[in-house]
């Protein structure tokens, strides 16, 4: 088996890094991965922020595959971060991941909990987890109750 990682954005106090409220930004980066498409919220819980980080990881269940490219390799999960607002984590407001994975792959990149700081929703057939990823409120339900998608041009947080 083999397993590969990709990180699109990752630290939002970098200068050089993209506009992460820019729909147009968003859409060009996911573009360049095939494969399963992350799912977002519609809408934010009140208190949070863009997303800052999307990371796709690619799989193969062969694990004695000599021909894996990970340049033409679709991705086989997506998870996606969700941060506080500046001041709302003083408010007890935690990390949020949301996590895709692609349903035929033996590898486990999501959490398969359900608990307090787990929750698991349908989009189709596609299974999210939901996840709160730091110390903060356990209450996930402004999570369990916002419309998903995998359009872009349905999530109103991107300009």
């Amino acid at each position: 088996m083999v397993v590969i990682g990709g990180t699109i954005w990752k630290d939002m106090s970098t200068p050089d890094l993209p506009d992460l409220h820019d729909r147009e930004v968003v859409r060009e980066r996911l573009s360049k991965v095939d494969g399963i498409r992350p799912v977002l919220p519609v809408t934010l819980p009140l208190g949070y922020d863009v997303a800052r980080d999307y990371d796709h990881e690619y799989s193969s269940d062969d694990a004695d595959s000599m021909t894996f490219d990970e340049a033409t390799a679709p991705a086989t999960s997506w998870s996606v971060f969700f941060f506080p607002k500046e001041g709302a984590s003083r408010d007890g407001l935690p990390v949020v991941i949301f996590c895709v994975q692609a349903p035929d792959i033996r590898d486990r990149f999501c959490p398969e909990q359900v608990d307090a700081t787990h929750l698991q929703r349908q989009l189709g057939q596609t299974t999210v987890t939901i996840s709160r990823a730091s110390p903060g409120r356990r209450d996930m339900a402004a999570w369990s109750a916002v419309e998903l998608t995998t359009d872009l041009d349905e999530v109103t947080w991107l300009q």
